[in-house]
């Protein structure tokens, strides 16, 4: 897979920027394998690019906890999966033509209350009677009102509202199909996976010689920063850490990250390896990917309140000096505003504490940024999942 088409799957799932560098940092270093450069298939299909993350599993394990499935009944039924039913999965990844999921339809509001809902029962132990109807193109889906189309990884949605053993379904199905990659993967690269364990522990020993802290100080750091921010303790949560060497001037840090995979929740941490200081936090789910657009006007009436948050937040946080507040967001042709809105608490020298938010309030980034490059009415092209969309960048002071 080239590094471009990595980076338009990744941009598919929202994912956060310094996760996506992060993401795609691994894949240089851990895998050295390439797939064929598949296109998108289906004409007329709309396809909504799923925020379940499974590009990342397609090609590197190194983001997340490689031990899935923290809840001992629901890791109790992918153990017992028949070692058939695990092949197929892992052959069905291998051989499909997208990076992600799609689907005909977007859930309604109320599916994705259900959703989050049977994502609970089912770490509880709640499953499934049947299994997703999955079949080989999308001739043989006209057959079916509900059904996976292997080929294009594509979920045919009634056009009615899914049921709760219908939603059921569809959570079953991709945790066990994460978790046939996932053991297959840990067992095809065992060797290339010893081998680069072998040198971060290495290159951890000799950044602790150098006066950095330890990977559990890292740890420990971020599971504070965790409750702090997020005002969650990460229980009924993977939790996973790895170290990385700083490419050009960024220097080498521990990224700490907690991740529900069934309920599409993903806190991310990056710790300064030297100093143990908070690089970034953020929070990536389905309440961030899923959010309607907002009228350019009524998202310029919420900035007075997001603003008064996000100073009240690096206040608390940070307590920093700083010598200017600028505000940043997207507006789109359609006049939407983006997803969000980024307050940048800035200094003489072009760096900045930032904390955004989406337009509702949720906090999801707060990071050491530069505003260098920054420039307000700046054009640009962002994926929307189905194309590329025109945009202008608000870059002003507060």
């Amino acid at each position: 897979m080239d590094t471009e088409k990595l980076k338009d799957s990744v941009r598919g799932i929202q994912m956060r920027e310094e996760m996506k560098e992060a993401v795609i940092a691994d894949v240089k270093r851990r895998t050295a394998q390439t797939t064929d450069d598949h296109k998108r298939s289906g004409a007329g299909w709309r396809k909504n690019l799923a925020a379940a993350a499974l590009v990342l599993a397609a090609v590197s394990a190194a983001a997340f906890p490689v031990s899935a499935f923290v809840d001992s009944l629901v890791k109790e039924r992918m153990e017992m999966m028949p070692q058939a039913e695990k092949d197929a999965y892992v052959e069905n990844i291998k051989n499909q033509m997208t990076e992600a999921d799609g689907f005909t339809r977007a859930y309604s509001a109320q599916e994705e209350e259900r959703y989050e809902e049977m994502a609970r029962r089912y770490q509880a132990g709640t499953f499934p009677d049947k299994e997703v109807v999955q079949v080989e193109n999308e001739k043989e889906a006209e057959d079916y009102e509900f059904c996976y189309v292997k080929p294009t990884s594509v979920f045919c949605l009634p056009e009615r509202e899914l049921t709760d053993e219908e939603l059921l379904e569809i959570i079953d199905f991709m945790a066990k199909r994460e978790y046939a990659y996932r053991e297959n993967y840990e067992k095809e690269n065992a060797e290339e996976i010893a081998k680069e364990e072998k040198q971060q522990e290495a290159e951890i020993e000799a950044n602790v010689a150098g006066g950095g802290i330890t990977e559990q100080q890292a740890i420990e750091n971020a599971k504070q920063k965790l409750t702090e921010i997020f005002n969650i303790t990460g229980e009924g949560f993977e939790w996973n850490s790895y170290y990385a060497e700083g490419e050009e001037e960024k220097a080498a840090y521990y990224c700490v990250n907690w991740t529900n995979f069934i309920g599409r929740q993903y806190y991310y941490f990056y710790i300064d390896a030297d100093d143990g200081h908070m690089v970034s936090a953020s929070y990536s789910g389905s309440d961030v990917h899923d959010i309607e657009p907002v009228a350019i006007e009524e998202a310029r009436s919420r900035i007075p309140q997001l603003y008064r948050a996000a100073a009240e937040f690096e206040k608390k946080l940070i307590g920093g000096t700083y010598s200017s507040v600028y505000v940043y967001y997207l507006q789109y042709q359609d006049g939407t505003a983006g997803k969000g809105v980024r307050f940048y608490f800035a200094g003489e020298d072009q760096n900045a504490f930032s904390v955004a938010y989406t337009w509702d309030g949720l906090l999801y980034e707060a990071a050491e940024k530069s505003i260098s490059g920054l420039e307000d009415g700046k054009e640009r092209e962002l994926w929307s999942g189905e194309g590329y969309r025109k945009a202008k960048e608000v870059f002003q002071k507060v």
